[in-house]
């Protein structure tokens, strides 16, 4: 073991090179993560209009999360994992902080369903998805969850079959996998909270290295989740010449081909006033790199699906030109138009594939 400092929490890590083969799981490169969700547990109290949160990590092993969670933003929080090592070392991780909290040694569904929690976060290794039918009940008629997926091959399309048997939506290696991989997983979500008539509502969403990180608000109402099911709707896709539509397309208006199509949620992913007060809460507590990464996020145009003009390049045969030039050709054309943080070589825009394809 290994003592470490990460925010204001000092905490003993196995002495690993590599996360996976430590006795207790811990990943120093998902700081970057954590000190964001620090930040969105400031902002919960307010969203949720109650003042004494009760905050779980569902999946904690060293503790750090829900350590995090107790120190830096004074509320109570309950730590659980299942395996015996990592709640020794929760305790010796809470005692050397002199932070007293509750600490449990379930399963993470089983504990949900047993008590109430306004805030859960489930962060696992591979899919949240078999969390997500319990967790509904713990939140009850409102709440707040954050999820994190790192199994985005099989979201992606690199495993399609996979995804629709775990998510319920076959996947597709298309130029924009990373946002329809996360929609496919919020749309999952969507629909288990959906048959508890409630409804998840997005407030940040995002794509980084290896996982998908989602953040929302929980609401019960048939009214709700009704209206929140009109925003799921077909995209097609040609993987002859690249087409794409936000409507059910059995043959492509392009290239003549067959096309592949799933349904998923198209609407919002990101809540811009959140992300507002969320740079603010970055910016505050020194967060240099994650404020900058929320930064890009909230200057996104909040539309569906980006375009990675290296792939519509390569498609047309034409030189790739510089970024900034091609996103000048669209807004001169009197398109929306902004970079992502889903593709560096990608952008946001309401022209569609034709009006992309003729500008380059």
């Amino acid at each position: 073991m290994k003592e470490i400092k990460e925010g204001n929490v000092k905490l003993l890590v196995p002495d690993v090179k590599i996360p996976e083969y430590g006795s207790v799981f811990y990943n120093s490169k998902m700081a970057f993560d954590r000190n964001v969700s620090v930040c969105v547990c400031d902002l919960i109290p307010r969203i949720l209009g109650k003042g004494n949160l009760v905050a779980l990590d569902a999946l904690s092993a060293t503790g750090i999360r829900a350590l995090r969670y107790k120190k830096e933003n004074r509320i109570e929080t309950w730590a659980n994992d299942c395996n015996p090592k990592a709640i020794k070392l929760i305790e010796e991780n809470a005692k050397r902080n002199k932070i007293k909290m509750e600490v449990t040694e379930k399963d993470a569904n089983a504990l949900v369903r047993e008590k109430r929690f306004d805030f859960v976060d489930i962060d696992p290794f591979g899919s949240p998805i078999g969390f997500i039918d319990s967790a509904s009940a713990s939140l009850g008629r409102k709440g707040f969850l954050a999820i994190t997926a790192t199994d985005t091959a099989p979201l992606c399309g690199t495993y399609p079959h996979v995804s629709e048997r775990r998510y319920g939506i076959k996947s597709m290696k298309t130029d924009y996998y990373n946002e329809l991989g996360l929609r496919i997983l919020l749309s999952s979500v969507m629909r288990i909270f959906a048959m508890h008539e409630k409804v998840f509502i997005p407030y940040l969403s995002y794509s980084r290295l290896h996982y998908f990180r989602i953040y929302g608000k929980v609401e019960k109402g048939v009214k709700k989740v009704n209206e929140e099911l009109k925003e799921f709707h077909y995209v097609s896709h040609c993987f002859k010449c690249g087409w794409r539509n936000l409507e059910l397309e059995k043959i492509c208006p392009e290239c003549g081909a067959k096309t592949e199509f799933c349904k998923i949620y198209l609407g919002k992913i990101q809540n811009s006033n959140f992300l507002e007060k969320l740079v603010e809460r970055l910016e505050k507590r020194m967060f240099v790199q994650e404020e900058k990464f929320a930064k890009g996020i909230m200057e996104e145009e909040s539309l569906p699906l980006y375009y990675d003009l290296h792939y519509l390049y390569k498609k047309t045969g034409k030189q790739p030109e510089k970024m900034d030039k091609t996103m000048e050709k669209i807004k001169e054309k009197g398109f929306r138009v902004s970079r992502t943080h889903f593709c560096p070589t990608a952008v946001k825009t309401n022209a569609s594939f034709s009006e992309i394809k003729e500008l380059i």
